[in-house]
């Protein structure tokens, strides 16, 4: 009986010494233009350039923290791509309106009218 417990302590450290020396690889640190870049590229639509410098003007440092988000999780293979309505979605939900350019257009007999013209 002594001899099993002996042979189980045993095992439990050497597992325990292998387990510290196999540490995961470190992920590399993300700069703020990095982030960005990684975003812009990652980002697909007609409105993902607006959208993310919009951002970027009203909230610097809290567009610049979460697109650090975005891109750590895209380079662990979380996210693949975004489309630009999934980005505006994520701006809103962490509390930052970005303001994008809207027309109103009403065709009527051929003609295109612009929201308040006669």
């Amino acid at each position: 009986m002594d001899e099993i417990d002996t042979l189980l302590r045993k095992k439990a450290l050497e597992l325990a010494k292998t387990s510290k020396r196999e540490e995961p690889p470190k992920q590399k640190v993300v700069t703020g233009e990095e982030a960005v870049q990684i975003v812009r590229k990652i980002t697909k639509g007609e409105r993902a350039g607006e959208i993310i410098e919009n951002a970027l003007a009203l909230y610097q440092q809290h567009a610049v923290a979460l697109f650090k988000k975005i891109a750590e999780l895209h380079l662990q293979g979380v996210i693949k791509e975004l489309e630009d309505y999934e980005l505006y979605q994520i701006l809103l939900r962490a509390g930052m309106r970005v303001p994008v350019k809207t027309e109103v257009k009403i065709v009527r007999h051929g003609r295109e009218y612009k929201l308040g013209e006669a």
